[in-house]
């Protein structure tokens, strides 16, 4: 999610869910002569390609490339809060049109992708009715442990792996959900990290069905066995192979290397570079350090894709504007979050290195970010709540969305690309 710089006290999304145990899960009991089966136990020659797969710089898609042009976005209405709609069975109606009508704005966008987190299962069967849209599935697993190789945190994070994995798929009875990948993990702490590998010095490789890494960390070798975990449950029990990822950060770029995975995911935020790698070369077509960014992220390895799984600019009134070209971490006009958004995607489209594309934070303004009382109003002082680039306005049947100049400026280079 956006960085809070240091004077501002972090917050992970979901952070106080309790995301990574999940809510109790049955595992799936498959008929034996069901062809999942039959596939998944290599009884069967035809069993499907995978849909997604990749080269050295682009994700593809039935063999077509795929150029990742995404949105995060929270299923999430005022009054509620988006890990306890995650576990409803029955949503409330106003939530149901929320997700109905935020979906339906992500596709009139022009988006081909929309970035999910803990989402209620409604959400799945509304972007399979609406069609168009394809799954950049993040698996949430908590960051701030102290320790990512506990075996009890280990064994709640897959159990969570399942019940998304079980979640997602009950959407789409063909086993067939247009999952771009999975992102097993998103910007684990420096501090768990750094805990996790004093605690374990002598994990330096993994080995598993599908991944296998030598000369890694602690933390790294956990991502490797979640992935793994991620792949060998999805194949045994539904005959598919998504591709997987991890969301890195800035601050965690030198702790954490996954050129084990399938690509490479890199949230990136233009504001965060001056701040945290202030040598970053400029960018060689722009001259931005953002697009300088990229690039150094890519020349990291050349040889594997890289999609920016967040990038964006919040709105929020109190806090100091710094302008163009890097913007600050709060504080932009709207008219600026629209250029500012623009300006990276451009700086990612021109940087001297293929990108495989970007997933912009974030489709709605997130008011729940401290909790249930804090979901009611929009606080002028909390800059996590101002990223979106539609906003929620109160009005007589509950809250209605208005579309920030981001969004129409946005829909017009979507809707114009090739």
């Amino acid at each position: 999610m956006p960085l809070r710089l240091p004077t501002i006290a972090f917050l992970f999304l979901l952070q106080s869910c309790g995301g990574s145990s999940g809510p109790d899960w049955q595992p799936v009991v498959a008929d034996p002569d069901d062809d999942v089966v039959a596939c998944s136990t290599g009884l069967e020659s035809s069993c499907p390609p995978p849909t997604f797969s990749v080269d050295a710089d682009h994700i593809y898609k039935n063999g077509e490339r795929f150029d990742v042009k995404g949105v995060v976005y929270v299923p999430g209405e005022p009054g509620y809060l988006p890990w306890e709609l995650e576990v409803m069975a029955t949503l409330p109606a106003a939530v149901v049109d929320r997700i109905n009508s935020d979906l339906a704005g992500i596709k009139a966008l022009g988006a081909n992708t929309v970035r999910l987190w803990g989402a209620p299962a409604y959400t799945y069967e509304a972007v399979r009715l609406l069609g168009g849209l394809n799954i950049l599935q993040t698996i949430w697993l908590d960051g701030n442990v102290s320790d990512f190789q506990d075996p009890a945190f280990k064994s709640r994070s897959k159990t969570y792996v399942r019940y998304v994995i079980d979640r997602l798929y009950a959407a789409y009875p063909d086993n067939d959900p247009p999952v771009v990948a999975f992102l097993v993990g998103n910007e684990l702490s420096e501090s768990g990290i750094l805990s996790t590998n004093r605690a374990h010095p002598g994990i330096t490789s993994f080995t598993g069905n599908y991944f296998a890494a030598e000369n890694i960390n602690a933390s790294e070798a956990f991502i490797a066995e979640m992935a793994d975990y991620l792949r060998t449950y999805e194949w045994q029990t539904y005959g598919r192979t998504s591709l997987i990822s991890y969301a890195n950060e800035i601050r965690t770029i030198d702790l954490i290397d996954t050129a084990f995975l399938d690509f490479r995911s890199q949230n990136a935020y233009s504001y965060a570079v001056p701040f945290y790698r202030a040598g970053t070369a400029p960018g060689s077509s722009s001259g931005t350090l953002f697009q300088g960014w990229i690039e150094e992220l890519k020349a990291m390895h050349p040889g594997m894709p890289l999609l920016i799984t967040e990038t964006g600019l919040s709105v929020s009134p109190n806090a100091n504007r710094l302008g163009p070209p890097n913007y600050g971490y709060g504080g932009s006009t709207e008219s600026e979050q629209a250029t500012g958004i623009l300006q990276n995607i451009s700086d990612i489209d021109s940087a001297s290195m293929a990108i495989a594309g970007v997933t912009v934070h974030e489709y709605l303004d997130a008011w729940w970010k401290f909790g249930l009382a804090d979901s009611l109003s929009q606080d002028p002082n909390d800059i996590e709540e101002w990223f979106g680039i539609v906003r929620l306005v109160p009005d007589s049947a509950g809250y209605a969305t208005e579309p920030r100049p981001a969004y129409d400026r946005l829909q017009s280079t979507w809707e114009s690309a090739p």
